[in-house]
């Protein structure tokens, strides 16, 4: 018997919670890797890279083994439908950071001094936004033992309404950076300008995966 087995044999939100662990374990890597980048240490960069490769892949793993056993069958306080909904947006921040990690390593991208600063907003406010995500996702265990209703729920929907806004914050600090870099744009050649916005814009879709699988999180609610 698989542990994926094991886990299911009481309920199925313990497999959802283990992976929302491996999510965890791939995000938390961003922050120094992408410290790294800004110091143009690219072995550092490659390092923290594969370790997100590696920690994005087992969580694809769970949320396929999850998928597979969660059968139409099975009794469960919501529909099951808004729950692989919910494991598809989780998975997706973990892809975010994969993603992130490919741009940072597929070509020697120079990070400007002009700007660094709003490059570390940017990150805080993502990982902020994705931080607050966690926090309403790891309560997906106490919730299924309330039926998804009660004082937990009141609790995880103001968490939620804390996600969006600081999604909303990200949203903005995203803008700014972009902005930053476009008065520099003189100094980039077009290939860097073009990294440099599809950094930005990766980073934003993490930030707005953290907000969507929350939002996902208030349909279950809603729905019970």
């Amino acid at each position: 018997m698989t542990i994926i087995n094991k886990l299911f044999g009481k309920s199925p939100f313990e497999p959802l919670y283990q992976h929302m662990l491996k999510v965890k374990d791939c995000v938390d890597l961003v922050e120094p890797m992408v410290s790294a980048f800004i110091q143009g240490d690219k072995e550092e960069v490659k390092k923290y890279s594969k370790k997100i490769f590696k920690a994005e892949h087992e969580a694809d793993l769970l949320k396929k083994e999850i998928r597979n056993k969660l059968h139409k069958s099975l009794f469960m306080p919501v529909d099951r439908d808004d729950l692989l909904r919910f494991l598809k947006e989780q998975d997706n921040i973990a892809d975010s950071a994969e993603d992130l990690a490919a741009l940072m390593t597929i070509r020697e991208t120079k990070v400007p001094p002009e700007i660094q600063a709003e490059l570390k907003e940017l990150v805080n406010k993502v990982l902020e936004t994705y931080k607050k995500a966690m926090a309403v996702s790891s309560e997906i265990k106490v919730l299924a033992e309330t039926s998804f209703g009660g004082v937990e729920a009141h609790k995880v929907t103001e968490l939620i309404e804390e996600v969006k806004q600081k999604e909303w914050e990200a949203d903005k600090a995203q803008m700014k950076a972009a902005q930053k870099m476009f008065s520099i744009e003189a100094k980039l050649d077009p290939v860097s300008v073009m990294m440099w916005m599809n950094i930005f814009k990766e980073l934003g879709t993490l930030a707005n995966h953290a907000e969507n699988s929350s939002d996902q999180m208030r349909t279950m609610l809603h729905n019970t």
